[in-house]
Order: structure tokens, then sequence, then C-alpha cells
């Protein structure tokens, strides 16, 4: 048998007339291997991000923050109520992908708990808007008052933060 230098390394032996590497050593065949175990890997991991978008993130999106971003651009404070009040109720209905807690409730962090990550004051606060709202409806339509308030719940709604912890979610 003849010895020959790795044709890729130039350092490993490998027998000639045996060899099914194509002239690796066997470090560069081990080598090649463990750069394609990372495209599964990889591909694992986005798929995963896609299926649980498309499971949680998505509907979230749709049920919530698509309603109230409906709800500022109504005409009427009875649609814009309406649309509140399904908003409300979906994120009352949320839970966390991996924790399974309400969406109103808790907050999306784990040390550095404060309002502007608290899912209590954002809940709170749609629930503030849509009493506000229930009192606007008794107003005169064509009143200044009543474009005044609709006008500043349309605003009110615009600076809503969307917090979502689909992932990350503590009480």
């Amino acid at each position: 048998m003849e010895w020959e230098k790795c044709k890729y390394c130039g350092e490993g032996e490998l027998v000639l007339g045996e060899n099914i590497n194509s002239g690796r050593c066997i470090e560069c065949t081990f080598k090649g291997y463990r750069n394609w175990l990372l495209i599964p890997l990889i591909s694992l991991l986005i798929l995963t991000g896609a299926l649980s978008y498309v499971l949680w993130g998505y509907p979230l999106q749709r049920d919530v923050w698509g309603v109230l971003d409906r709800a500022q651009i109504t005409a009427e404070s009875d649609d814009m109520l309406r649309f509140v009040k399904d908003a409300r109720i979906s994120l009352g209905e949320k839970n966390g992908l991996f924790s399974g807690k309400s969406q109103a409730k808790g907050n999306c962090a784990l040390i550095f708990k404060e309002p502007s990550n608290s899912l209590d004051a954002q809940y709170l606060a749609i629930r503030n808007i849509e009493k506000r709202l229930e009192r606007t409806n008794e107003f005169d339509k064509n009143s200044v008052e009543y474009q005044s308030a609709i006008d500043d719940i349309r605003g009110t709604i615009r600076e809503l933060p969307y917090l979502d912890c689909w992932i990350w979610h503590f009480n």
C-alpha cells in the first residue's frame, strides 16, 4: 500500500485505492460533516420562530393590535367602542406562548418591572379608553365636545404601546 498526503490540508495521510473520501484525510472528512450539521439546526430554529409567530404572534396582531388600529381610524364613536371592546376581550383571552399566562396581567420583564412594560397598565389603559368612549357616545355627534373627545381618544390609541410578551412573560 502507498500512503499519500491529504489533498485539502496536506497533513493527514490516506491510503490509495481504498479511499472513499476523494483524497481527504479523516480530519478533513469530519470537518465537512460538522459544517453540514449546522444547516438543519439553523433551519429548525427558523422554522420554530416562523411557526410560533404564525400560531401566536399573528393572531395577537390580527385580534388585538389590528383591531385597535381600525378603531383609531373609524369616524363614529359607536364603531370605535365596538372595536376597542373587541380588542380588550381578545387581549384578555390571549395567553403567553410558553408561560400560558394571560396577556392582561404581569410584566414583560424579569428584573426591571416598570410601568412601561406592565401588561396590567396596558389593559387598564384599554379599559379606560372603553369607558371614555361610552361617555362620548352620550354627546351630540355634531358638537365640538364630541369631535374633541373623539380626536383625543384617537391620539390616545395611537400613542398606546403595543406590548406583547408572547415569549418573555412574568408575573
